[in-house]
């Protein structure tokens, strides 16, 4: 995928292509992704920007090189990710082993390291040194949401680049493009909160039940009330229907500002729940707020 088809984050896009084009890319990145703006992706595109058969400054997403990395199956290009939770010494070990070697197809070895900031403090030590004699033909690029966790030796050896979450209307202009259906991109736009890591695995199939139950505790609450009366009934329905309360309140938040801008007279297409709408039209006839 070439930077241009990668929603947002235009300045960090810029610095990526300018370094590339100077041939001053850093031998070792670190990407912070706190909001979901795509850190991982981004990796995945720099990956191929320096990999690729067609282009310097970045990637073709046509060649050989684009696609088998676009698949996972670029051998120069490995990815390094906890298990439960930790970063251990033994797989930096190997990191360092296979940084030394010269790539295979490809002309960067690059290793992306998710959750970076999980390396126990072996894990990270043995980096450490790892960065203080790069090797040539190599690329680390280091992904967290919290890079203050990060040694920070390891942060000073590192230029860090800084994500941010995309804009609602550009999400949704994404995933129409994507050949989302407006309504449901709207929707997924809402929910994801400028998410893009999040949105190209949210199944809103399986959300609908529980925006079914939220939508009959926001009925219920106004129609019989009170609130916290039907809240503690909800959630004493069980363990198997308890919801994450922040994903809970999002939901209902959303049947609100959609009955309320029914209460207004606003357009239907400005609804976040449209599929909800001939019964969110009915609710909003009937009740004062």
């Amino acid at each position: 995928m070439p930077f241009a088809q990668f929603p947002g984050n235009e300045k960090v896009k810029e610095i990526l292509r300018l370094a590339l084009r100077r041939k001053k890319l850093p031998r070792s990145l670190i990407l912070v992704d706190s909001s979901g703006g795509g850190a991982d992706r981004l990796a995945q595109i720099l990956a191929q920007a320096v990999n690729c058969l067609q282009q310097q400054d970045d990637a073709c997403g046509l060649c050989a090189n684009c696609q088998a990395i676009e698949a996972g199956r670029f051998p120069d290009v490995l990815v390094v990710e906890p298990e439960k939770e930790i970063i251990r010494v033994e797989k930096i070990r190997e990191v360092k082993r296979l940084a030394y070697l010269k790539p295979m197809i490809g002309r960067y070895r690059v290793f992306i390291i998710r959750q970076s900031e999980k390396m126990n403090e072996q894990a990270a030590n043995t980096f450490l040194k790892v960065l203080e004699e790069p090797p040539a033909s190599t690329l680390f690029i280091l992904l967290t949401a919290n890079p203050h966790l990060l040694l920070p030796t390891i942060r000073s050896r590192c230029q860090e680049l800084h994500l941010a979450p995309l804009p609602r209307e550009m999400l949704e202009k994404y995933l129409t493009q994507a050949g989302k259906d407006k309504n449901e991109a709207r929707l997924l736009a809402y929910l994801v909160k400028g998410d893009i890591e999040e949105i190209l695995k949210f199944d809103l199939q399986e959300l609908r039940p529980k925006r079914e139950n939220l939508w009959e505790l926001v009925k219920s609450c106004l129609q019989e009330g009170p609130f916290s009366v039907r809240i503690k009934e909800y959630t004493s329905l069980g363990k198997h229907h308890r919801l994450l309360w922040l994903e809970a309140l999002e939901i209902m938040a959303s049947f609100w500002r959609d009955i309320l801008l029914m209460k207004l007279r606003a357009p239907e297409e400005l609804m976040i729940n449209y599929d909800f709408r001939e019964e969110i039209k009915r609710i909003s006839s009937v009740v004062s707020i």
